[in-house]
């Protein structure tokens, strides 16, 4: 299998090609992040995080019970898999915080909330007078004076960057036409999702069964209120493929946290209602990590972040996707800077990028700035190597709210946009509505992606991210707004063999199978469906007039392990060959 891993400073070089080059490869990625922590702005080794909070770093990971070795006793199989497939090896950062330091602080009296191997590091709640404490202990690096998150290095250049040159492309482009998209999702089976499936042509993926079967997705956001009861994840409830529900903030046990964010944008993915509203990764497997913290906004919320992330490469998951960004926070001391947009100044962002280095796809939202003072995109997502994703309107036109780009250091993004104005989701009353933001664009983005993958499983993580961008809108042109533009799915695709398109749905209560035809049909239909050793187990034929559903009963003939059943529609306009696993 050949899985290769770009340069992530030049992501829109060609893939290399040999093995040695992918050894190269990764080490330019290696050393590249590497560089980032050595030569970012150095933090104080006590920082504020929160009013009682603090981020402590260790000077080692000495003393510890893991090995890189040994690399199954701190990482699932599935996350090794997913390292081997893309020749990615194990590193001493991937070793866990060493369980002595962590077992010392708790007896000093230090609440441990949060750690993180990447970054060596911990978050405790304490008062501030106890972190003298820290003095004396030897394996803690320590600072003479508690500093907030945002104090640099005197030696660090710190003025703000010139916004006019930035936003250059702002006057010449604000009226720029995206082009027309081609919104071809057929309404009877994506009802209210048709407009932002069909702008990306993401039902090209579905008809070809391609909805993400197999790949596991985290979903990093601030609440899941009700997504134990909502009809759209029934489906994903009853296969067991809502994976794991897991909290990262110290504020309570309660992984809704009275909040619906994470709820909605995990609808926009994962939703499964025909007729009413699909998910752009209806078939993947899921788990809901919390990270935001609800009633405040302070750095401690990027260190949650981080550990998510951790957590998530830890576990084997393939992509992440996560609608949060940080800008400014409730003391405004710690507020961010634009000339922090580098993807090296924020330990969040380089987290980001070091999720990309093992092997993820990270999708992020750009932010909802544009209208504001701020107006960029937030962090994390000025992170190299990862997709930032913009919004659009329905008519693919760019929407105002959406942070714009580029990077302080002069990287496109966003990286591309999608629909984010006017979008579907189900709410936590059970509702179809419609809503703006950046959130609800990326995990539109994120779920093709994630189809995509599963088409090509033996491509590595940079290559399915270049694959996409060059499917895109403004690839040849991209631009501070739209980034390399609306991707397009079904140019990634085999094109299907007629101008008609199927997909099918199985009714699992009901027992029967539909097949939705777009456009309808007009006069005689034939329909076949054979098991994989050839046995036809399923035939219609009849004359029909403007048809475009057919409701066929054959669930309880389909045995699902046997392998992949070939269904075939012929009409007047074409014959269509359709897998069915």
């Amino acid at each position: 299998m050949d899985h290769r891993l770009a340069k992530p400073t030049i992501e829109r070089q060609n893939v290399l090609n040999t093995k040695f080059r992918k050894s190269v490869a990764y080490l330019y990625l290696t050393a590249f992040i590497c560089c980032l922590w050595i030569f970012a702005p150095r933090l104080h080794a006590q920082v504020q995080v929160a009013p009682d909070r603090y981020r402590i770093e260790f000077t080692d990971k000495n003393r510890n019970a893991y090995s890189i070795g040994q690399p199954q006793y701190f990482l699932s199989e599935r996350a090794l898999q997913r390292r081997a497939r893309q020749d990615i090896p194990v590193t001493p950062a991937d070793l866990p915080v060493s369980v002595c330091y962590i077992d010392s602080l708790k007896k000093m009296g230090f609440d441990v909330l949060n750690t993180s191997r990447w970054f060596n590091s911990a978050t405790v709640r304490c008062l501030s007078e106890d972190i003298e404490k820290l003095a004396s202990v030897g394996f803690i690096k320590y600072a003479p004076a508690v500093q907030k998150e945002n104090v640099r290095d005197t030696t660090r250049h710190d003025e703000e960057i010139d916004l006019e040159t930035l936003f250059s492309f702002l006057s010449r482009k604000e009226n720029r036409k995206a082009g027309e998209p081609q919104y071809t999702a057929p309404v009877a089976y994506y009802g209210e999702s048709a407009v932002q499936v069909g702008m990306m042509n993401g039902q090209a993926l579905h008809d070809r069964s391609f909805r993400g079967k197999g790949m596991l997705i985290a979903v990093i956001d601030g609440g899941f209120y009700k997504v134990n009861e909502l009809s759209g994840f029934e489906n994903l409830r009853k296969t067991g493929r809502l994976r794991e529900i897991r909290n990262f903030t110290p504020d309570t046990a309660d992984i809704s946290g009275n909040n619906n964010h994470g709820t909605n944008v995990l609808s926009i993915i994962a939703s499964d209602l025909p007729g009413q509203m699909m998910g752009s990764a209806p078939d993947a497997d899921y788990v809901l990590l919390r990270s935001e913290e609800i009633g405040s906004e302070y750095p401690v919320e990027e260190d949650n972040w981080i550990t998510a992330v951790e957590y998530a490469d830890s576990i084997g998951v393939d992509l992440i996707t996560s609608s949060l960004g940080y800008t400014t926070f409730d003391d405004t001391t710690q507020n961010h800077r634009h000339n922090e947009l580098d993807g090296r100044s924020v330990r969040a962002s380089l987290a980001a990028t070091m999720a990309a280095a093992r092997g993820m796809i990270v999708c992020l939202s750009a932010g909802n700035e544009g209208d504001n003072n701020w107006k960029q995109i937030s962090i994390p997502a000025d992170a190299d190597s990862i997709i930032t994703v913009g919004a659009v309107d329905r008519n693919g036109q760019y929407v105002s709210f959406s942070s714009v780009g580029h990077t302080a250091d002069k990287r496109i993004k966003p990286d591309l946009t999608a629909m984010g104005g006017g979008t579907a989701y189900q709410n936590s009353m059970g509702s179809i509505n419609t809503g703006n933001g950046t959130s609800y664009s990326t995990p539109l983005v994120a779920g093709f992606i994630a189809c995509l993958w599963q088409a090509f499983p033996d491509k590595g993580n940079m290559e399915i991210m270049d694959m996409v961008k060059r499917s895109a809108s403004h690839y040849h042109e991209p631009d501070s707004l739209y980034g390399y533009g609306i991707p397009d799915f079904s140019k990634l695709v085999e094109p299907a063999s007629s101008p008609y398109t199927v997909s099918f749905l199985p009714d699992r209560q009901k027992d029967t199978f539909t097949l939705f035809l777009s456009p309808a049909q007009h006069g005689r239909v034939r329909i076949r469906i054979k098991t994989p050793d050839r046995k036809r187990i399923f035939s219609h034929s009849g004359k029909v007039a403007g048809y475009n559903a057919y409701e066929l009963p054959v669930n309880k003939s389909v045995d699902s392990s046997a392998g992949i059943y070939m269904i075939k529609v012929r009409t007047k306009a074409g014959k269509v060959r359709l897998p069915y696993f």
